[in-house]
C-alpha cells in the first residue's frame, strides 16, 4: 500500500518511481477488498484512486482529460490504460460509502460521470433501467450543481439529457429537466459559461416544438435578472472600437447571460452595454401580459441562436406582436440586430465576392428582407437609442446593401444618417466618435460597390465629415478590401487618393503592392521600389512578394532581365532593413530561376553584389546550389567566378567544391578550365574518388568510339537501305554525328529518297540532342544541319522533320505558355487532327480550321532562320501525330499550363478511342494533312 501511496501522489516521474498498471492495481485493490483490508486505505487514498481512474476513463493516448477534477499529474501509464474503468470508479465509490468515508465533490462528480456511462450503454442496448441511471446520476449532480458555475462540472450532465433518446429530438421531460437546470445555473451564478450558452443554443434550435412550462422556466431565468432596474444611464468611459451588427449581438447575449458587474469590464463599449442592457430589460421583463408574450420572447432567443451558431435552419412558430409599446420596440431592436448579423454571417466576409457566388435571384430575395428591415427599424423611437449604436446598424445596412449592389437603400441609408445628425461629434466625451469611423468606411466602401466614381463618393462622404483621420480612414479600408479582390482596381484607389490629398496609409500601400504581386501583376514592382513613402521595410516586403512569384513562376510571372536588374535596390534594402533574412530566403531561389532562364552572368553579378555588401549573408549551403546550377547549365566560367569567391568566403569548403566543379568541368568537356583550376594539397583526398569515377567515364566513351571506327565499312557499294538506317542510327547514338554525315554523302547517291530522308532525320536529331546543349546552342546545331542536309544531299524533308523542329521549339528560350498554345493552333492550321468531326473548309482558307486555344495565327513558323516546312503528305497517327502530342503534353506540364496539356491528352484519348481495333493490332492510320 505505501508503494501505491507513492504512485498515487507523486508529482514528478523518475527513473526509480514505482510503475503501475491498471491492471496491476485493479488485481491489488480486489486483493484487499477480499482480505478484508482495505480499510487500511484512508479516504485520501480512495478519492485519489477514484480521480486516477475517471481521468483515463475520460482521456485518450497523448490526450490527457484536463477538466476540473481531473489528475492534475502526469499519468506515468501505459498507453492501453486509457479507456474506460468505470466500473473501478462505482466500486471505490461503494467501497467508500460501505466503509462510511464521505464523498467528496470530485467523488461525487465523477460517480455521476459513470452512472451517465452506464446509462448511454443501456439506452443503445435498449435496456428498461437506463433512466433509473440517469435518476441516480441527477441525484449526484443535483449534490454538486450549487459548487461551481464552470462548464465542466455542469456539460456532461447536460450533454447527455439532451442526448436521449435520441440527439436531434430530446424527450420533452429530459428537454424540461434541462430548462430548470439551467435556469437554476443562471439564477444562482447570474451568467452562463460559453460552452453551456452553446449548448443551450443548439438546444432551442435541436426541439421543433418545445412545451410552453420549459419555454417559461428559462424565460423567467432572464427575467429575474432584471427586477428592480430601471433604465440604465449612458456611461462616460472611453468606449472601444464596434464596426459590425454582429458585434452588437455580442453585447446583447452578454446583457441575458452575464453578470451585470461584467458587462463594463469587457470589451463593449459602455455605451453599447447599457443599450444591450436596456432592451433586454424592456424584452424579458415581468408584466400583466408576460403570458401573452411567451412565444414572442422565445423567438427572439432562438433568433439569438440562430446567428450564434451560424445555422441556418429552424422549424417554429410565429408570435403575435405585443401590446407593449416600448417592448415592441425593444422586439424591433432585437430583430434587427440580429437578422443583419446573420446576414453578415451568410454572406461571409467583407472581402467576399458576393455578386459572383450567388444568383440574381437570391441577390434580389435578399435585398428585399433588407429593405423590409430597414423600414421597419427607421419606425422605432430614436430616445432610447444611442448615437453609436444606430451608427454601427448604418454600417451595417451600408455593408450589406453595398455588398448586395442595392443603391437605392445605399441613398436612402445616407440620406437617413444626415437627416436624424447621426455624423455629430460635437460632445466633449470620446464616446461621441464611436462609430464614426465604421460609418464612414462602410459609406465609402458601399458606393463603390455600386460602381460610383471615386471622386463622387469621395464627395459625399466629404458632406458628412470633413474630420481628415476618419476620411483616410474609410480610404485605407477601402483600399485594403478591394486589395484582397481586385488589386488592379485597389491601385486605381491608391491614385486617385494621393490625387484628392488624402493618401492612403503606408501600410495599406505596401499591401496592394503584395497583392499585386501575388495575382500575378509584375508591372508595378518599380513603382514602389521607389516610394517615398514606404519605409525601407514595406518595400522589401513587397520585393519579397515579387521574388517569391518569380521563383514559382518564373518567366511567365516577369522578365528575367527586370529581376537582373534589382541588384542595385535589392543590395541597398539589405543594407536598410533590421532583419534580412526574409528577403534573402525569398531571393536565393530567385537567383536559380534566373539561371534556368538563361540570365546566369545577371544572377552571379546579383550574387556578387550582395557577398560585396553582406560577406556572411549568402550560406554555404547556397553556394553549393548556385554552383551545382551552373554546372548544369554549362555556365563553366562563370562557376569558375563563383568557385573563386566562395573559397575566399567559406575555405573549409573549399576541397568539396573544388572536386565537385573539377569534375564536372571534365566530365562536361571543359577540361582547359578544370586544369586551370587552384589546387591545394587537401583537395586531392576528395578529388580521388571523383578521378575514378571520371576515369571510367572516360574509357567507356572512348571504348563506345573504338566500336564505332570500321561502321563506315559495313556500308557497300551496292544499295542497302537496312545496312545504311542501322550504321547511321549506330553512327549517332555513338556520337559520331560527323561520321554519319560523311556516310550519308554515299547514302544519297545509292538509296532511294525514303531511306535518305529517314537517314537524314537520323543525323538532324543526333546534332541537335546528342549532346550536352543549351536552347539556344540547339537551335542553332539544328538550323546548321538541316542547312548542309538540303544544300548539300537535296535532303527532302517529311512529317518527322517538322516534328523534330517543333520540340526544338517547344524547349527554345523564349517559349512561354502563349507562345506554346500559338504553336499547337498552328500545327492544327498545318492539317493536324483536333479530335473533332472534321469540317469543310475553303481550299487555301487557313482561317476556316478551328482551332484549340483560339490563339492569334502565326504567319510562319522557323527556328534560327529556317522555316518549317508545310507539306501534302498524309499525317499518321502513331508514326506523326502521337509522338509530337507527347512531346506538346510535356512541354505543357514544364511550363505550369495543366489545362492545355489535359486539353492535348482529350485529343489523343478521342483520336484513340475512334481506332480502338486499329490500335490493338498495331496498325497506323491517316489522321489528316495540309490545308
Amino acid at each position: 500500500m505505501e508503494k501505491l501511496r507513492a504512485f498515487l501522489f507523486q508529482k514528478d516521474t523518475h527513473n526509480d518511481s514505482p510503475r503501475y498498471t491498471v491492471r496491476t492495481i485493479r488485481h491489488r485493490y480486489l486483493t484487499w477488498k477480499r482480505e478484508r483490508v482495505l480499510h487500511h486505505l484512508g479516504p485520501r487514498e480512495m478519492s485519489a484512486l477514484i480521480i486516477l481512474f475517471g481521468t483515463l476513463s475520460t482521456s485518450t493516448p497523448g490526450q490527457p482529460s484536463n477538466n476540473i477534477f481531473a489528475r492534475r499529474h502526469r499519468i506515468d501509464m501505459p498507453e492501453s490504460d486509457f479507456a474506460p474503468h468505470w466500473d473501478l470508479v462505482l466500486g471505490i465509490c461503494q467501497d467508500k460509502r460501505r466503509l462510511q468515508y464521505p464523498l467528496l465533490i470530485s467523488d461525487t462528480y465523477w460517480l455521476m460521470r459513470a452512472r451517465l456511462a452506464g446509462f448511454l450503454q443501456r439506452v443503445d442496448s435498449g435496456n428498461t433501467q437506463a433512466e433509473l441511471w440517469l435518476s441516480s446520476a441527477k441525484q449526484c449532480y443535483s449534490a454538486i450543481r450549487d459548487r461551481s458555475p464552470h462548464h465542466d462540472l455542469h456539460l456532461p450532465y447536460f450533454q447527455v439529457l439532451l442526448a436521449s433518446p435520441s440527439v436531434a429530438s430530446p424527450s420533452e421531460d429530459h428537454f424540461h429537466d434541462f430548462a430548470v437546470h439551467v435556469q437554476d445555473v443562471l439564477s444562482r451564478f447570474g451568467r452562463l459559461h460559453p460552452r453551456i450558452r452553446n449548448l443551450f443554443y443548439q438546444s432551442i434550435l435541436s426541439q421543433p416544438h418545445v412545451a410552453p412550462r420549459s419555454k417559461a422556466e428559462l424565460l423567467a431565468a432572464v427575467s429575474e435578472r432584471f427586477i428592480g432596474q430601471s433604465n440604465l444611464s449612458q456611461s462616460q468611459s472611453p468606449p472601444a472600437s464596434l464596426t459590425s451588427a454582429t458585434g452588437l449581438t455580442f453585447a446583447l447575449e452578454r446583457a441575458v447571460f452575464e453578470k451585470r458587474s461584467a458587462l463594463g469590464s469587457s470589451s463593449t463599449p459602455d455605451g453599447i452595454s447599457q443599450w444591450a442592457g436596456a432592451v433586454v430589460r424592456r424584452l424579458f421583463q415581468v408584466s400583466k401580459h408576460a403570458d401573452a408574450t411567451i412565444d414572442l420572447r422565445w423567438n427572439c432567443l432562438v433568433l439569438l441562436a440562430l446567428v450564434r451558431t451560424s445555422s441556418s435552419a429552424w422549424n417554429g412558430e410565429s408570435a403575435d406582436a405585443s401590446s407593449d409599446p416600448e417592448q415592441r420596440a425593444a422586439v424591433m431592436e432585437w430583430q434587427t440586430v440580429c437578422v443583419l448579423a446573420a446576414l453578415e454571417n451568410i454572406l461571409g466576409p467583407i472581402y467576399s465576392s458576393t455578386g459572383e457566388t450567388l444568383s440574381v435571384e437570391v441577390i434580389q430575395g435578399f435585398s428585399g428582407v433588407l429593405r423590409k428591415l430597414w423600414h421597419d427599424w427607421t419606425t422605432i423611437p430614436l430616445s432610447s437609442r444611442p448615437l453609436c449604436v444606430a451608427r454601427v446598424i448604418c454600417a451595417s445596412f451600408l455593408n450589406l446593401s453595398g455588398r448586395l449592389k442595392d443603391k437605392v437603400l445605399v441613398e436612402a441609408v445616407r440620406e437617413h444618417c444626415i437627416s436624424i445628425q447621426i455624423w455629430s461629434n460635437q460632445e466633449r466625451d470620446s464616446r461621441s466618435v464611436t462609430g464614426l469611423q465604421a460609418l464612414a468606411t462602410e459609406q465609402l466602401f458601399a458606393a463603390l460597390a455600386c460602381d460610383t466614381f471615386f471622386e463622387r463618393a469621395l464627395v459625399d462622404l466629404v458632406v458628412c465629415t470633413t474630420d481628415m483621420n476618419i476620411l483616410r480612414g474609410a480610404v485605407n479600408a477601402a483600399v485594403s478590401r478591394y486589395s484582397l479582390t481586385d488589386p488592379e482596381h485597389a491601385q486605381e484607389l491608391l491614385a486617385w487618393a494621393s490625387n484628392r490629398g488624402i493618401a492612403p496609409s503606408a501600410k495599406v500601400t505596401a499591401r496592394v503592392g503584395v497583392a499585386l504581386a501575388r495575382s500575378g501583376i509584375s508591372g508595378y514592382l518599380d513603382r514602389y521600389i521607389a516610394h517615398p513613402l514606404l519605409s525601407a521595410e514595406l518595400r522589401a516586403r513587397v520585393l519579397v512578394a515579387y521574388l517569391k512569384m518569380f521563383a514559382s513562376h518564373g518567366r511567365q510571372f516577369m522578365e528575367p532581365r527586370t529581376v537582373a536588374n534589382l541588384s542595385a535596390d535589392t543590395t541597398l534594402l539589405l543594407t536598410q532593413v533590421e532583419n534580412p533574412k526574409p528577403m534573402l530566403r525569398s531571393l536565393q531561389p530567385a537567383l536559380l530561376v534566373l539561371i534556368r532562364e538563361g540570365f546566369a552572368a545577371g544572377a552571379v553579378a546579383f550574387a556578387e553584389a550582395i557577398a560585396v555588401k553582406l560577406p556572411t549573408a549568402i550560406p554555404a549551403t547556397f553556394y553549393t546550389q548556385f554552383l551545382g546550377a551552373l554546372l548544369r547549365h554549362r555556365q563553366f566560367r562563370l562557376a569558375r567566378r563563383v568557385l573563386a569567391h566562395c573559397l575566399t568566403a567559406y575555405p573549409d569548403m573549399a576541397s568539396r567544391w573544388a572536386a565537385r566543379v573539377f569534375f564536372l568541368f571534365a566530365r562536361g568537356g571543359a577540361s582547359r578550365l578544370a586544369s586551370g583550376l587552384p589546387r591545394s594539397r587537401s583537395m586531392y583526398g576528395s578529388l580521388r574518388p571523383a578521378m575514378i569515377a571520371l576515369s571510367r567515364h572516360g574509357r567507356a566513351c572512348k571504348r563506345a568510339s573504338v566500336t564505332t571506327l570500321g561502321l563506315h565499312s559495313a556500308y557497300g557499294r551496292k544499295a542497302s537501305p537496312a545496312a545504311a538506317l542501322h550504321t547511321i542510327r549506330l553512327l549517332v547514338l555513338s556520337g559520331r554525328v560527323h561520321a554519319a554525315k560523311k556516310l550519308y554523302e554515299r547514302i544519297y547517291q545509292q538509296e532511294s529518297t525514303k531511306v535518305c530522308t529517314a537517314s537524314g532525320n537520323m543525323i538532324l536529331y543526333g546534332a541537335v540532342y546528342g549532346g550536352s546543349r543549351s536552347r539556344g546552342q540547339r537551335a542553332r546545331a539544328l538550323a546548321y544541319t538541316f542547312r548542309t542536309l538540303t544544300k548539300q544531299f537535296a535532303f527532302i524533308p517529311d512529317r518527322v522533320t517538322v516534328n523534330i523542329m517543333v520540340k526544338t521549339l517547344l524547349f527554345g528560350q523564349d517559349i512561354d505558355m502563349q507562345r506554346a498554345r500559338a504553336l499547337f493552333d498552328a500545327m492544327v492550321q498545318m492539317g493536324y487532327p483536333t479530335g473533332a468531326v472534321a469540317q469543310v473548309a475553303d481550299q487555301g482558307d487557313d482561317r476556316a480550321t478551328p482551332t484549340i486555344f483560339n490563339t492569334e495565327l502565326l504567319d510562319e513558323l522557323s527556328i534560327g532562320g529556317v522555316k518549317i516546312p508545310r507539306l501534302a503528305s498524309p499525317i499518321m497517327y502513331v508514326l506523326h501525330v502521337r509522338p509530337l502530342y507527347k512531346t506538346f503534353v510535356k512541354a505543357f506540364y514544364g511550363l505550369g499550363d495543366v489545362d492545355a496539356a489535359r486539353s492535348v491528352i482529350g485529343i489523343l484519348k478521342v483520336l484513340e478511342a475512334q481506332n480502338m481495333r486499329r490500335l490493338a493490332e498495331g496498325r497506323d492510320w491517316a489522321v489528316g494533312g495540309t490545308r
